[in-house]
């Protein structure tokens, strides 16, 4: 998915953009790092799961996610003081995203490491 259609997916969840933070890969396409992200993962406030539940049947993964449908996926956290503003929409903190990716043994995450210190440095 591109910028465009990740925004307009995360739009038609309907809920409060104060009830959830655009995390991983499509955090970075919104921000201009990446082209495209494979799915929208998000973290959704309390209020923010009752809200999909209500709309979408949640099923609950073995780590803790929730599939919310073929292309979401969501975890209970209301990310309170790491997220910014993007375009209208909370992404996670580009800082806490990069300490996440330093952390990760994936190769994919690795390769996004300097992708992600060349947007810091260049903001």
């Amino acid at each position: 998915m591109k910028k465009d259609e990740v925004i307009d997916l995360a739009h038609n969840l309907n809920i409060s953009s104060e009830d959830f933070v655009i995390l991983s890969s499509s955090a970075l396409v919104i921000r201009g790092i990446l082209e495209q992200a494979g799915d929208l993962d998000i973290a959704v406030t309390k209020n923010g799961l009752e809200e999909l539940g209500k709309k979408y049947p949640l099923k609950q993964k073995e780590n803790g996610w929730f599939i919310v449908n073929d292309k979401v996926e969501c975890v209970l956290d209301d990310m309170e003081g790491r997220k910014e503003k993007v375009e209208g929409i909370y992404l996670v903190d580009i800082n806490d995203y990069l300490n996440y990716l330093e952390s990760s043994s994936r190769e994919k995450d690795k390769l996004r490491i300097p992708l992600v210190k060349e947007y810091i440095k260049n903001r």
